[in-house]
């Protein structure tokens, strides 16, 4: 971290820390060793900062990251998938954390549009000057293009990719300077999080991705009738302009006018939760921040997806774990369900003691104990958040969002059928998935996909052990050994090297200074024979000086 850095972003980097102190969170400065950060004159304030509950810490630390915009309002929701980092009641506090703004002045937007797309008298028939919604990374408003389809333009702010990236290279520094600093910040790995938090961001920011994953969605729901996916204008997107087909519904939470349009609630539960499933189980490719906001009811029978901005991705692999998994704790297996969550890598080192094991234990007896369509989804994840804070438990972040998403979608099936079953909907098809995975084309799929993964490379075995033995043989093998200190370690042989070179130095002025007093001058130089004596004199008290360091330390 260069000098360049703390002197081009220190105005924003005392407003980020100075907006930690004023919510009282200095002392999660102090826990990853930024107090140095913090102006003197506010120090004294971080010792009060822990007195507070958890749950009004947990809430300041949402307003800070609302004050500071929209890069730490992102920063916070990808924490809030990071259980291991952070207690139950700020993950919770992070989760609902809304980036409403106040909307653009109607001339940055049409100058935004204007360097992308064109002015829009050129490409809309009508467009609406007022948006529809307003948020810190960008809005969207309503338009009928010349050809006369409805649809909603979605526009970046101006200069928000700047700030964003300005933003992300001090968050960068800070974690560096935490990681140098704080054992726990290493244990973390916080700048390797803040790397991909940094690239998860860039993503977001890119309207073209965003239109792709729509794309994506759109087609894999083409041939199922019930379900709306709104279609890109590709003509008209790009990578701050993202133009997509307007889609007329009612929100998924609008009691009130479901009720007054006679649609028939438990039916639409059904088809809401069925249709997010499919998502996940058919696809593998869901939306990891669904809300009321983003599913719309067009009618009793058909909903609509829309906002692809956050995705999830699950693999066939990560799909056969989660199966396992929940096999596992239903039939309330330990063995089985520890060895999944190995290979899921949840579980680590800190997971090798009797401590963890009875709390599992524990955990999964409650699961398995209780009939699967009476389980509380919301009170299983609490539990399972704590237990993943209390030993470090890595939970992989399209796990964190998974769960997040079907606790969203259980919780508004909820809200429009009182008598909703979530398993009662997620049985028939994770049946059908069950059903699909056994089908002979596709158990021939994933065994050929074990052998070029696995079994194949069995067969160079030999050939390599063979070699190995021949270059041992010929004394040609050389083995590179990376030998890494602790930070302490570290230190130490920083400071021995220092103090080598001071050693040095100071011996080398004795000795020449030495030299310059008993040596014979000519008259001329004579005079200049006290700067002997005074190197000397200094020589002697830097020597005093270093020796007496040394017993200090």
């Amino acid at each position: 971290m260069s000098s360049w850095w703390n002197i081009r972003y220190i105005r924003r980097r005392q407003t980020i820390v100075g907006t930690f102190m004023k919510h009282g969170l200095g002392y999660l400065l102090q826990r990853f060793g930024l107090a140095g950060t913090v102006q003197l004159s506010t120090r004294q304030l971080m010792n009060g900062s822990y007195e507070a509950a958890d749950y009004l810490l947990a809430d300041n630390l949402r307003q800070a990251m609302v004050e500071l915009g929209p890069t730490f309002i992102k920063l916070g929701q990808i924490l809030s998938t990071r259980p291991d980092m952070l207690p139950p009641p700020y993950i919770e506090a992070l989760e609902t954390l809304q980036d409403k703004v106040e909307p653009l002045p109607y001339e940055q937007v049409l100058k935004q549009l204007v360097n992308e797309i064109g002015h829009p008298k050129q490409v809309f028939e009508e467009f609406d000057r007022e948006p529809l919604a307003a948020a810190s990374i960008g809005q969207v408003h309503r338009a009928r293009l010349k050809s006369g389809e409805e649809v909603i333009v979605k526009i970046q702010r101006p200069d928000i990719e700047r700030k964003v990236e300005s933003d992300l290279e001090i968050i960068k520094g800070l974690a560096q300077m935490s990681e140098r600093r704080s054992p726990e910040a290493r244990r973390i790995g916080i700048v390797d999080m803040v790397e991909e938090y940094s690239r998860m961001l860039l993503r977001e920011l890119d309207y073209a991705r965003e239109a792709r994953n729509t794309e994506r969605v759109y087609n894999n729901f083409r041939h199922d009738d019930r379900v709306v996916i709104p279609r890109v204008y590709w003509q008209h997107t790009t990578p701050r302009v993202l133009t997509q087909e307007y889609i007329a519904g009612v929100k998924l939470s609008d009691i009130d006018e479901i009720n007054r349009r006679g649609w028939d609630r438990r039916k639409i539960s059904r088809l809401g939760t069925e249709a997010f499933l499919s998502q996940i189980l058919l696809h593998g490719f869901f939306q990891a921040d669904p809300h009321p906001g983003n599913m719309l009811v067009v009618d009793e029978n058909t909903i609509a997806f829309i906002d692809f901005g956050q995705i999830g991705t699950l693999t066939e692999r990560r799909l056969i774990y989660l199966g396992e998994l929940l096999l596992s704790l239903n039939k309330g297996d330990i063995y089985k369900a520890m060895g999944t969550l190995r290979d899921i890598g949840i579980a680590g080192d800190s997971t090798d003691n009797e401590d963890f094991y009875e709390d599992f234990v524990d955990l999964v007896k409650d699961i398995s104990s209780t009939t699967i369509g009476n389980l509380d989804m919301k009170r299983i994840r609490k539990e399972s958040l704590e237990l993943a804070y209390r030993y470090q438990l890595k939970m992989p972040a399209y796990l964190t969002s998974l769960m997040k998403a079907l606790i969203t979608v259980e919780g508004v099936g909820k809200k429009l059928d009182p008598d909703f079953n979530f398993t009662e909907v997620a049985k028939p098809l994770a049946t059908r998935v069950y059903s699909e995975r056994l089908k002979p084309e596709n158990v021939h799929k994933f065994i050929r996909g074990k052998y070029y993964q696995d079994i194949r490379p069995l067969g160079k075995m030999p050939s390599n052990m063979n070699a190995l033995l021949n270059t041992a043989k010929e004394g040609r093998l050389v083995i590179n050994m990376q030998v890494e200190f602790t930070p302490k370690t570290n230190r130490k042989l920083t400071q021995l090297a220092s103090r080598i070179s001071a050693s040095l130095i100071i011996t080398g002025a004795l000795i020449g200074s030495a030299l310059i007093i008993q040596t014979n001058h000519s008259a001329q130089v004579e005079k200049y024979a006290y700067l002997g004596v005074a190197g000397f004199g200094m020589a002697l008290i830097m020597l005093v000086v270093f020796f007496l360091a040394s017993l200090r330390s």
